[in-house]
């Protein structure tokens, strides 16, 4: 069976979720993949989604004129880091949270396990 349609979804949700809770949005997002998925690569697939919708939204807010690398440069300076840094962490988290969270879910709940 092709993956294609499930990161589709994924995809839909993940930004949805992401859009309405943000890195909250990202966690039921990931629980709910892994209650629909239920099989392995239920890890890639949320953390995939997860981190494409991140970029879309942070993409989505630079096209309406956010200063998104000022912002992060602006973070960065408090922790001595680059503002590109402080850019891939905001894609990074949200990915990573809703990749375990469903990578996790799923196998409880599947059979094999």
């Amino acid at each position: 069976m092709s993956k294609t349609p499930l990161f589709m979804t994924a995809l839909v949700l993940q930004v949805a979720a992401q859009a309405l809770g943000g890195v909250w949005g990202a966690a039921v997002g990931g629980l709910l993949i892994g209650l629909a998925l239920r099989q392995k690569g239920a890890f890639r697939i949320g953390f995939g989604a997860a981190a494409v919708a991140a970029a879309l939204l942070l993409g989505m807010v630079a096209i309406r004129g956010g200063n998104v690398l000022g912002f992060a440069g602006m973070l960065g300076a408090n922790f001595k880091v680059p503002a590109t840094v402080i850019v891939l962490m905001t894609l990074l988290l949200p990915a990573l949270q809703s990749g375990g969270i469903a990578g996790g879910v799923a196998r409880l709940l599947r059979s094999d396990a």
